[in-house]
């Protein structure tokens, strides 16, 4: 008798389990922590490459893409550890809009965004960017030196 009552008990329990995991949420990823690596103390620089990476809470299979200002960047990876990253160099100065997508296998997408402004103009010089402090004689709009 004690050992009915104690079957049953657990099936209800289970039945009741089953019943409310239906309507519960299935794991998911969420976009943490857009930032721009390699930037020095005042922010990215113009010309010169910046590493972007946003962390993945609860991370699931899916693809990642980044853009700035709308267009998708290339060579975007992504590794559980580190999260997703790509380079980016910026071309003119002013505020730009980075989004991170991660599009999961059921159609899902989740976006983390960061808006950051660029101020200063570099050189890059391969391992290192030559930074002034002060603007160099560039064009903002083209992003080129005026010659």
């Amino acid at each position: 008798m004690a050992s009915t009552v104690l079957r049953r008990g657990f099936l209800g329990a289970a039945c009741a389990l089953a019943a409310i995991m239906q309507f519960a949420p299935s794991a998911t990823a969420g976009i943490v922590g857009v930032i721009v690596y390699n930037t020095g103390s005042e922010g990215p620089v113009m010309g010169c490459p910046q590493t972007i990476k946003a962390g993945v809470s609860n991370p699931v299979d899916g693809d990642f893409s980044i853009t700035v200002d709308g267009t998708p960047l290339p060579g975007v990876s992504y590794n559980p550890a580190d999260g997703a990253h790509t380079l980016w160099t910026p071309t003119r100065l002013g505020w730009h809009t980075i989004e991170v997508h991660q599009h999961t296998p059921d159609g899902t997408t989740h976006t983390g965004r960061l808006d950051i402004d660029v101020r200063r103009t570099g050189i890059n010089a391969g391992s290192s960017c030559l930074v002034n402090g002060l603007p160099l004689p560039i064009d903002p709009r083209t992003g080129s030196l005026f010659t």
